[in-house]
Parts: C-alpha cells; sequence; structure tokens
C-alpha cells in the first residue's frame, strides 16, 4: 500500500516499525521501502528551504546507512549454512540500531513539523494547480490570511518569503492555513467534476 505524502502518515509508519517485535525483521524492512520513497518525496518537497533541507537529508542518510546494514545481515541470515544463527543475531542487533536512528528522525519530524507540513502541502498545492510559492501566498492575502503589511513586504521584496519560512510561529499558520486551501480546492474539483457528470448525463438522455 503506498505511504500518503503527509506528515502524519510518516509519523505513524515509522511508530509501526518502532514498535515491531524482533521476530517481524522482514515486514520492519517492508515497511521502510516504502517509507524510505516517501522520505524522498517529502525531502524534495523541502527543497525550497536548502538549509532546512540539508538537515532532514543529514538525518535520512543516517537512518538509511542503518537500514542497509540490517537488509545486509538479513538477507544473509535468509542465505541459510552453519552461520545463519550468527547472521540472525547481526540482524536483530542490527534492527536495534535502526530504531535508534528511526527514533532520531522521529524527533526531527516532530521539531520540524510546522515546516514540513507547510513544505508538503506546497507540493501538492503545486501538484493540483501548479500553483508557485507567490501565488500561493497572493491566496493567503486574498483570504485575508496574512496581514497588509506583510504582504507588501513580501512584493517589494522577492523571494522574501523564503526568509518568513524560518519563523516557526508563522509557519504554523501557514500549514493549517494552505492545509484550509487545499481542502478548499479539492472540494471545488469534486463539485466540478460532479457537475460535469451530471450535464453529461442530461446531454446523453
Amino acid at each position: 500500500m503506498k505511504l500518503k505524502l503527509n506528515l502524519e502518515a510518516v509519523l505513524a509508519a515509522v511508530d509501526d516499525i518502532l514498535t515491531m517485535p524482533t521476530k517481524n525483521l522482514a515486514t520492519a524492512c517492508s515497511l521502510w521501502l516504502e517509507l524510505n520513497r516517501t522520505l524522498d518525496r517529502m525531502l524534495e518537497a523541502a527543497k525550497f528551504n536548502r538549509g532546512r533541507q540539508r538537515r532532514f537529508a543529514k538525518v535520512i542518510a543516517t537512518v538509511r546507512l542503518s537500514a542497509s546494514q540490517l537488509t545486509k545481515s538479513l538477507a544473509n541470515a535468509k542465505g541459510g549454512g552453519a552461520t545463519c544463527r550468527d547472521w540472525l543475531r547481526f540482524a536483530e542487533r542490527d534492527f536495534v540500531a535502526f530504531k535508534d536512528e528511526l527514533m532520531a528522525l522521529r524527533e526531527f519530524l516532530i521539531d520540524e513539523s510546522d515546516f514540513l507540513k507547510f513544505a508538503v502541502l506546497r507540493a501538492q498545492h503545486k501538484e493540483l494547480n501548479e500553483i508557485d510559492p507567490e501565488r500561493l501566498f497572493k491566496e493567503l492575502h486574498e483570504a485575508e490570511a496574512i496581514s497588509e503589511r506583510t504582504w507588501v513586504l513580501l512584493m517589494a521584496q522577492p523571494k522574501s518569503w523564503r526568509k518568513l519560512l524560518n519563523d516557526r510561529e508563522l509557519c504554523g499558520q501557514l500549514a493549517r492555513i494552505s492545509g484550509w486551501l487545499l481542502d478548499l480546492q479539492e472540494s471545488r474539483d469534486e463539485s466540478w467534476a460532479k457537475r460535469s457528470r451530471h450535464e453529461g448525463a442530461l446531454k446523453d438522455a
């Protein structure tokens, strides 16, 4: 099952692995493969803030290194032979180390939750409507979600929105507002689709 690109889904996947017993090593590795792909997408969504993206990439790289060692030990254990039990013990040891790195990732995700939520929502906006950051802030201004003063500053200083996103409180507000805008857009798209189907049915009648 494809993991949704949102922070809650990623945290849930991390928690699923963290709570798995060692007897479920193969299942944990399988879940990690999907989680790893989703982290790639989230990392790509965060590229508009290079500093935060680099920190995120560093945490992910450490987890991946640990996951690679676990996968290698598990593969050797499945190979059978006289050293099978030894490799299984190595895999169990590696699983503990992997969980430690996953815990560090979890802490990072929570600490940067507002930024990551906004990054994902921004990416989803772009996928749906090809909305760039400037357009997104324009929508926020039209919805009176940001002050006139902030809007003037944004227009007077190109790309200044990058600096604003370093403000944790503002980033959190934007994440919530952007979520509402995204829900509204999806609702509009659904209504338009229903209306189109209805009109098509009337023509066919």
